[in-house]
C-alpha cells in the first residue's frame, strides 16, 4: 500500500515537473514573440519620429519663407507708396510749370533793348544759275542760307568763301551775277529771274 502511494506521488511530481517545463517553454516562446513585436513597434515609432522631424523642418522652412515674402511685400508696398507720392508731386510741379507763362529773357546794354530774332527759312540756292549742290553746301556752311542773304553778299566775298573752302579749283566759278539773281528770287520775281538766266551761261553773262 505504501509503495503504491509513493509511485503515485512520484508520478504526480513528474507530471508537475513536466508541466512546469512545458509551461516554461511556452512562456519563453511567447516572451520572444512579444520582444519581436515590441522591436517592430520601436522601429515603426522611430520611422514615424523621423518623418515627423522632417515634416517639422519643412514647416519651419515654409514659415521662414512666408515671413520673408511678407517682409518683401511690405517693402514693395512702401516703395509703391513713395513712387505714387513722388509722381503726384511731379505732376503738380509739371502742372505749375505748364500754367506759368514763360517770361522772355531781356538782355541789357547801355539801353534796355528786347531783341527778338526769327531764323529765316533756308532756300534752295541751286535755283541760282551757276550754283550746284556742292557750292550751295559751301555757302550754307559760311552762313548764307537763303536768297536774301545771298543778295546782300558781294560777289568778291562769295569768291573768297569759295576759294577758302575749295581752293583754286573754285576759281573757275564767277559769282558776279549771283547776288542779282538772288535778289529777284528773294522778292519772288521769278519771271524776271528767268529772263536774266536765259541770257546767262553757267551763271555768267555771255
Amino acid at each position: 500500500m505504501g509503495q503504491h502511494i509513493l509511485e503515485i506521488v512520484l508520478m504526480l511530481l513528474g507530471a508537475a515537473i513536466l508541466g512546469f517545463f512545458i509551461g516554461w517553454l511556452l512562456k519563453k516562446d511567447k516572451i520572444s514573440d512579444l520582444q519581436t513585436y515590441i522591436t517592430a513597434l520601436e522601429d515603426k515609432n522611430n520611422r514615424l519620429q523621423a518623418d515627423y522631424n522632417k515634416n517639422e523642418r519643412l514647416l519651419i522652412d515654409c514659415q521662414t519663407e512666408k515671413r520673408k515674402a511678407e517682409s518683401e511685400k511690405i517693402q514693395i508696398e512702401k516703395l509703391l507708396i513713395d513712387c505714387e507720392g513722388k509722381l503726384t508731386l511731379s505732376e503738380i510741379e509739371s502742372a505749375k510749370k505748364d500754367a506759368t507763362p514763360e517770361v522772355p529773357k531781356i538782355s541789357t546794354s547801355s539801353e534796355t533793348v528786347i531783341k527778338s530774332k526769327t531764323k529765316v527759312k533756308a532756300d534752295n540756292l541751286t535755283k541760282i544759275e551757276g550754283i550746284g549742290p556742292k557750292i550751295a553746301s559751301v555757302l550754307k556752311n559760311a552762313g548764307i542760307e537763303n536768297f536774301k542773304e545771298l543778295s546782300e553778299t558781294k560777289s568778291e566775298k562769295i569768291s573768297e568763301i569759295l576759294v577758302k573752302a575749295g581752293g583754286n579749283s573754285y576759281n573757275r566759278f564767277d559769282p558776279a551775277t549771283w547776288p542779282n539773281q538772288a535778289k529777284f528770287a528773294a522778292e519772288g520775281k521769278w519771271d524776271e529771274l528767268k529772263k536774266l538766266q536765259d541770257i546767262l551761261k553757267g551763271g555768267r553773262k555771255e
